[in-house]
């Protein structure tokens, strides 16, 4: 029994010892996953002890135990203690991240809680351990387990949102984040779907800022194929949105000031994101290059709208063509693996590419040349490639390519030949444009020889090595190049007149450039020249042989003045070059001979000189006799019309070169040839006015003649239409044949004529040829400023501040004085005596041209001085005003309101230059002056915009006061002047006033009978004269607004994405960022409130077909914005809907009962009015047919957001609605058969008879229309004073259900068919709108 009995009790004393809690702790610590097999086998208590023990700052291995727990209330409480503990070790953050991907499923409701938790205290975690943590949150995403929480969360603080970042010195910060990319980069590549989460999750970070590691992963993201569009996508978009965004909130008015600093800094968030990831793509990160290369070039596609909009970016701010110019220059300079593919890309850009594409490409191009020379050289063979497509590019993109690349030249002796070889071939292609841009390649070319031979001279004389290497070559080059290509230039001396003329012009910069060929130039000239000039005839000139008749119509052959031009600018800078001689041999035409007089031979220079004496001297015989009416002996009066005004428009040229000949000698004159001279010069004008009238009368004849003498000329700028004779008209257009010091002389002459006129219209009876003389010289040397101003503002602004600066208190202040004259001359004849009145008449039009022109010269000289330049110019233009202005300004009262002290010089000329203008805005309004009060209307806008708050609201006021006080007859000025008061008044009185001038507008323009109104009594400026075009104005003040309001409600909508987005995350969104939402709803509730009010008054109004079409176009899109910011204001499904606020009640309140109600009026009105037979009744009827069904399916989709919103706050946000009462939309044909109007009778008698079905479950009938749903829904609210769900449910249910068109009573089934079929043809034929069941969601 013993023996039995012992064997069986041996293997229960073998068996192991129960596991305790510090030996399952001590094997966690070696081996987690060996520790929770152990976990059932220990008792309850000890299991409990073990769990209860873990805390915050246990070690990472026993954290791993809490999901491998059989006791779940235990587990659950030790998770809850650890989410209670305020701060986390970094060895816990990391623990906690790697175990929520294998919590059990009983668990997994936690998991929001520990992610938020594990975000929130990143920014403590030990640098070290940040690449582990967020290597372990991107396997929870890719699970997935909330991904786009994980993925919001890592953006959010490796970007630098809300103050997060990395605490650690910079260059480790760098190492953790670019490990954090790798990961990154990694993840991207395995997980598609984990891909497409991070796209939507930068896309959702992109709303805020564009932070530089969302970039950096967009970037990596772009590596994966089937990604990349998607990601580059992204960026360039975020650049393109940013600067939009940083746009409007300059131009909005109504924008809050936190916004706008907001925008401001996300605009240069972007800037930084993206040139930083150049900068660091060097440090590790190869791999981003082809991405960043994409990106760049993408940039330079964007099209940037406003890049020519008067503010532009303003200062701090890069547009996106810069940034990708930017980008790639940097990466050019810093990776010698992506040079080629630039390369290659701008090659395949420029060739593929539109020209307007292909513009940025060049300036990249020319950027990487001018900046980084000698690495471009080894890209020749790329750039001679390009070249070969030199005639089939474009001609500005050919002849910038050529541009971009002449400074290789100097590197490349090769690539000099190979572009004269280009341009050789090019020159013989038949293309017009073709040969444009070979010619200026080839002028191009000499001048950068010239150039650079200039450069080498100064080297040379500053270092010997390199006289030593090189000498006496600077004028054998410069003369060499020309003369080797002087064949191409003489091909162009037979070409089109367009040819030629690009020619001349070239011609006066080769010897602008180097005055050393100026010689050459003109001997090259001289054959040329005597195809159209003879010494042995009567007239010198043979005008007649520059005309030729082409398929019955005359072509220009020569452009003669251009010829003559150019002739006389040559020998301007010969003579006051370095190589001139004495010039006292030529005293008679005041030009020196040329230094290489050889034995025997009369120069070139020479010859031109007595050429041009000879014609002179004809002009001054011949122009006598003109004034004396006789005719000139050229045969051109006796010719056809035609003929007559070809040689008006080649002696307007031939005249104004002669007057800058005659300039040129005022200088250095004495005192009895200055007279002479300016006596010739008053006669030249005088001719000049001559054959202007001439040509104009010769015009309107032709046109007469060809049956468009309307179109002959424009009445507002009295300049020429177009017409078919092309050459005629580039003729008329092409003047600038001034060189500045000519045009100072003028000037001065112009305000001593001035002064001689102002003395004797004061002592004596003035002469009347000398009055009209002075008159005419004032018209021409404005007109010369005018082409000079508006010259210099088409260059780019260095070469216009060079330009301007060098001789800007020399050349402007005479002019500014002949201008100050113009401006403040108050005593302008208004008529004349009873025996002179029609002299009277012309010197009243010739006055007012002459302000015109002066206002358009301040104009053009103030549009491209932008910030640095403006207040330099404005300084000038003030000094140059006359001592007693201050005192006019006094005398004015004009700024009587402004009590602000102004200590700043800059500020203070532009108060006084605004003052002035404002005295002069009330001169041409008395007089009713359009052209002149639509420019100062311009440039007040342009000056008020350097002006401070404060004092711009001053300059609304004086505007508004306008608009109350002024009785204006002229419907043009009148909507000057209210845009003009609109535009300067500030937020919210803008709109105010809009509202204001539409409720006195709605008083003239009822459509009652016993109105006998014919002006407002609060705004003169209304009346029944006025009206329409007021209308106008403020319906396009609406439209702005609702453009603005569009815009802000889709920021408004990606904050509030980002604001949910936080709460998957956070508890509360960060302070700044909720106050900025908030702000931006309120401005923009409010400014919706009063384009509520501005509207209602147009719904009362009697308005004609267009501006009823308008306006029923607005407010459907008004109505559609509505609806999104009733949408916005619901919370997403999960999520606390909260109360909205009481801005936006008051606008849904003030919406329903002001604009609502009137609208349905106004499209019965609408309605009643097709009844009148009329032609274009049709056409009215086909545009309401869509503009009135559009507009109440907006009216019925807001009121149904409005529904589901009341639902959910249960506050009554439709106690004012009204029900719809033209919901059918039937187009009545009184013509049409009885048969018809019995169906429509039929079908709308039983929906017109039945109640609504209360019961939220049941169907509605199919002859019940949506708007009585509405309506009854609308008057339940209104009975009980609140909202029954019942209804609301049956409004969910059955939204936007479709309208049949009736459902007449059937008597068989087989009759049942053959109805439908007869509803849906009616539906057709008679336009029933018809809504569909899908929710037609904004994006």
């Amino acid at each position: 029994m013993a023996a039995t009995t012992a064997p069986a009790s041996q293997p229960s004393s073998q068996q192991p010892p129960p596991p305790t809690a510090e030996a399952v702790l001590r094997q966690a610590s070696r081996d987690p996953s060996a520790a929770a097999a152990h976990l059932p086998e220990l008792p309850p208590d000890a299991l409990a002890d073990i769990l209860s023990s873990l805390s915050a700052a246990s070690l990472a291995d026993h954290l791993a135990l809490l999901p491998l727990s059989p006791s779940p209330s235990a587990a659950s409480a030790a998770l809850a203690a650890l989410l209670s503990a305020p701060t986390w070790p970094s060895a816990t953050l990391l623990a906690v991240a790697s175990l929520l991907r294998d919590l059990p499923p009983a668990y997994r409701s936690r998991v929001p809680a520990f992610l938020g938790k594990i975000l929130s205290l990143l920014p403590g975690a030990d640098a070290q351990d940040l690449p582990a943590i967020a290597y372990q949150l991107l396997l929870l995403a890719s699970k997935p387990l909330h991904p786009r929480a994980v993925l919001a969360g890592l953006l959010r603080f490796f970007g630098g949102r809300r103050g997060a970042r990395v605490r650690a010195p910079p260059s480790i910060a760098r190492q953790v984040e670019g490990t954090v990319l790798l990961n990154f980069a990694f993840v991207v590549k395995q997980d598609p779907v984990l891909t497409r989460e991070v796209l939507a999750a930068v896309k959702a970070d992109a709303a805020g800022a564009l932070s530089g590691f969302a970039v950096a992963v967009l970037l990596s993201v772009a590596r994966v194929r089937r990604f990349n569009e998607g990601a580059v996508g992204v960026l360039r978009d975020a650049a393109a949105v940013s600067r939009r965004d940083y746009r409007m909130s300059r131009r909005c008015k109504w924008l809050p000031d936190c916004m706008e600093e907001e925008l401001a800094r996300g605009t240069q968030c972007v800037e930084k994101g993206l040139l930083k990831a150049v900068d660091e793509s060097i440090a590790g990160r190869e791999h981003v290059l082809p991405s960043i290369v994409q990106v760049g070039f993408l940039l330079l596609e964007v099209l940037d709208g406003d890049r020519t909009e008067e503010a532009g970016l303003g200062e701090g701010a890069m547009g996106t063509e810069e940034i990708g110019i930017t980008m790639l220059s940097s990466l050019f300079e810093i990776h010698e693996m992506a040079r080629t593919e630039i390369i290659e890309q701008c090659k395949f850009r420029i060739l593929s590419a539109k020209p307007q594409q292909s513009a940025p490409v060049l300036r990249l191009l020319g950027c990487l040349i001018r900046g980084h020379p000698f690495p471009i050289l080894e890209y020749i063979a790329h750039l001679k490639e390009l070249l070969d497509y030199f005639s089939f590019m474009n001609d500005k993109i050919s002849t910038g390519l050529i541009s971009c690349i002449l400074p290789l030249t100097k590197f490349s002796r090769d690539l000099k030949d190979y572009i004269i070889l280009v341009v050789r071939k090019a020159m013989f292609k038949k293309e017009d444009m073709v040969r444009i841009a070979a010619t200026n390649a080839i002028v191009e070319l000499i001048i950068a020889e010239s150039r650079r031979n200039e450069a080498n001279s100064f080297e040379d004389s500053s270092s010997q090595p390199s006289s030593s290497q090189q000498p006496e070559t600077r004028l054998e080059f410069g003369r060499g190049l020309f003369q080797e290509l002087s064949g191409l230039l003489r091909r162009c001396l037979s070409q089109q007149t367009s040819v030629k003329e690009v020619l001349y012009e070239g011609l006066i910069r080769i010897a602008t450039s180097d005055p050393a060929i100026a010689g050459n130039v003109l001997d090259f000239l001289w054959p040329h020249f005597l195809n159209y000039y003879t010494e042995d005839g009567e007239c010198p000139l043979k005008i007649s042989l520059c005309f030729k008749l082409e398929n019955a119509k005359l072509c220009l052959v020569e452009p003669l003045d251009s010829l003559l031009s150019c002739i006389s600018r040559i020998l301007q800078i010969q003579q006051n070059s370095k190589c001139e001689r004495p010039h006292d041999a030529y005293k008679c035409f005041g030009f020196a001979a040329s230094q290489d007089i050889e034995a025997g031979r009369t120069s070139s220079s020479d010859l031109f000189v007595k050429a041009l004496s000879s014609i002179q001297k004809y002009l001054r015989i011949s122009l006598t006799e003109y004034q004396r009416g006789q005719s000139q002996d050229t045969g051109s009066l006796a010719s056809p019309s035609e003929m007559a005004h070809c040689h008006s428009l080649a002696m307007l040229g031939i005249i104004e070169v002669f007057v800058d000949f005659a300039a040129s000698k005022l200088e250095k004159a004495s005192d009895e040839s200055k007279e002479m001279i300016e006596k010739e010069i008053l006669g030249l004008v005088d001719a000049h006015s001559g054959f202007e009238r001439k040509t104009s009368n010769c015009r309107e004849k032709i046109a007469r003649k060809r049956g468009n003498a309307g179109d002959a000329i424009d009445k507002h700028t009295n300049e020429p239409k177009e017409n078919s004779n092309a050459s005629l008209q580039k003729l008329h257009e092409k003047r600038g044949k001034f060189v500045d010091s000519s045009l100072y002389e003028l000037s001065v002459m112009c305000v001593k004529q001035c002064n001689a006129d102002s003395y004797n219209n004061c002592s004596q009876r003035p002469s009347q040829t000398k009055s009209s003389q002075s008159s005419y010289l004032v018209s021409f040397v404005l007109k010369a400023f005018l082409e000079l101003f508006k010259s210099l503002a088409t260059k780019d602004s260095g070469n216009f501040r060079i330009k301007l600066y060098e001789n800007l208190k020399k050349l402007m202040q005479p002019i500014m004085q002949l201008i100050w004259r113009l401006l403040l001359d108050s005593n302008q004849e208004n008529g004349g005596t009873k025996r002179n009145m029609t002299q009277g008449k012309k010197n009243t039009e010739c006055k007012k041209d002459q302000l015109y022109l002066a206002l358009a010269c301040l104009k053009e000289l103030l549009k491209p001085s932008v910030s640095d330049q403006s207040s330099d110019i404005i300084e000038v233009i003030i000094s140059s005003a006359p001592p007693n202005i201050e005192d006019m300004l006094q005398a004015s009262e004009l700024d009587k309101n402004d009590t602000t002290m102004v200590e700043d010089r800059s500020i203070k000329n532009v108060h006084v230059l605004l003052s002035i203008l404002k005295m002069l805005y009330a001169r041409v309004l008395s007089q009713s002056l359009l052209r002149e009060s639509e420019v100062v209307t311009e440039l007040i806008l342009d000056i008020s915009r350097k002006l401070h708050l404060e004092q711009r609201h001053l300059l609304g006021n004086w505007a508004t006061d306008l608009c109350r006080k002024k009785t204006m007859q002229s419907p043009s000025m009148a909507r000057e002047v209210v845009k003009l008061a609109i535009h300067l008044t500030a937020a919210p009185d803008d709109m105010i006033l809009v509202c204001e001038i539409a409720a006195e507008l709605k008083k003239l323009m009822t459509s009652e009978k016993d109105n006998s109104r014919d002006s407002s009594d609060t705004f003169h400026i209304v009346n029944c004269k006025t009206k329409s075009s007021l209308a106008a104005v403020c319906l396009q003040m609406v439209e702005l607004s609702l453009t603005e309001l569009d815009w802000g409600l889709g920021k408004l909508k990606a904050m509030l994405i980002l604001g949910y987005s936080s709460a998957n995350i956070d508890e509360d969104q960060p302070a700044d960022e909720r106050t900025q939402r908030l702000a931006l709803e309120e401005a923009l509730y409010s400014r919706s409130t009063l384009v509520v009010h501005a509207l209602s008054s147009f719904a009362h109004m009697s308005l004609k077909d267009t501006q009823s079409d308008h306006f029923l176009k607005l407010t459907a899109k008004f109505y559609k914005l509505l609806t999104r910011m009733s949408k916005s204001q619901i919370a997403p499904k999960g999520y606390t809907q909260s109360i909205p606020s009481l801005k936006f009640q008051k606008l849904a309140e003030v919406t329903s009962r002001m604009l609502t109600s009137p609208l349905y009026d106004f499209v019965s009105s609408v309605q009643e009015n097709q009844e009148t037979p009329r032609k274009v009744n049709l056409a009215k009827i086909r545009r309401e047919s869509k503009c009135i069904p559009d507009l109440i399916y907006q009216i019925e989709d807001y009121e149904k957001y409005l529904i589901q919103l009341s639902k959910l706050t249960k506050v009554n946000l439709l106690r004012h609605a009204k029900r719809s009462v033209a919901r059918d939309f039937w187009i009545e044909d009184k013509s049409g058969e009885q048969q018809q109007e019995e169906d429509h009778t039929a079908a709308n008698a039983v929906p017109s008879d039945d109640e609504p079905d209360e019961d939220a479950g049941g169907s509605n009938s199919p002859g019940e229309p949506y708007a009585d749903e509405n309506a009854s829904e609308s008057e339940h609210d209104e009975d009980a004073g609140g909202l029954k769900a019942p209804v609301e449910a049956n409004a969910d249910e059955n939204t936007r259900s479709s309208i049949p068109c009736g459902s007449p009573t059937q008597e068989s089934e087989s009759d049942e068919e053959e109805e439908m079929l007869a509803q849906r043809k009616r539906a057709k034929t008679k336009q029933i709108v018809q809504d569909s069941d899908e929710e037609v969601e904004d994006e």
